[in-house]
């Protein structure tokens, strides 16, 4: 009886020890999990913040970047109303795009045929052709001022444009070397004398009318050969397209 009443009792224990051993290991899985959930909330605030961070980072740099840079995108404002860089471009080439097309069209065969035929003008010789013109239009700012009539509003564009000045000139001598005689001066001198040299001698305009009729002539043959140039040329303007 006393052996029963002990196999009982331990059976007793074991079957109650069994239940406290499963809480226990409920309990911590429960904590294994609260703590998982927990590190997970830490990691997605964690990465919100970074990502909130990152966004006004972003928008504090594009903010400064677009008030530095921003004449590069806007070309003006009109009360509230931003006129940007594309939309005054767009009504620029519609109303004047050909013109400024055919310009450059010009300016970039004129110097190709320079560089193919030796033809080059330096800084030097565009500094004095411009003293020249100065000097010619009663100083720099009268200058200045004669060359916002043809768009010209800053140096480099000036510059720009006596050196392709001084570009065709080479570029008349070395192609068309023409000469005037004698006869052909008389014979202008002649029909001009009442009109233009009413109280001249020929000798007075001689080397005037020299230079006329050689400019006339180079200008002539010059126009003829741009114009056979242009049309070799392969042009695509897709404007007009």
């Amino acid at each position: 009886m006393a052996k029963e009443t002990v196999k009982k009792t331990v059976r007793k224990s074991v079957k109650k020890a069994v239940p406290a051993k499963s809480r226990k290991t409920e309990i911590i899985k429960d904590i294994q999990a609260k703590n998982a959930e927990i590190k997970v909330v830490k990691k997605n605030n964690m990465s919100f913040v970074i990502k909130l961070i990152a966004v006004i980072l972003l928008g504090t740099a594009a903010f400064l970047l677009a008030q530095k840079y921003r004449s590069v995108f806007v070309a003006g404002m009109v009360n509230t109303r931003p006129v940007t860089k594309w939309e005054l471009n767009r009504r620029l080439v519609e109303r004047y795009g050909k013109v400024a097309f055919d310009e450059i069209v010009t300016e970039v065969l004129l110097m190709d045929a320079a560089k193919e035929n030796g033809v080059t003008v330096s800084k030097q010789e565009i500094e004095a052709e411009v003293v020249l013109n100065e000097t010619n239009y009663g100083g720099k700012d009268a200058l200045r001022e004669m060359a916002k009539t043809a768009g010209i509003t800053t140096d480099k564009q000036l510059n720009d444009f006596f050196e392709l000045k001084l570009t065709v000139s080479k570029l008349q001598e070395k192609l068309f070397p023409e000469e005037v005689t004698d006869e052909e001066i008389k014979t202008y001198y002649d029909e001009n004398k009442e009109l233009v040299y009413k109280d001249k001698s020929l000798d007075d305009v001689k080397e005037e009318i020299k230079s006329q009729l050689l400019q006339q002539k180079v200008s002539q043959k010059f126009s003829e050969w741009f114009g056979k140039l242009r049309e070799d040329a392969k042009i695509s303007n897709f404007m007009e397209s």
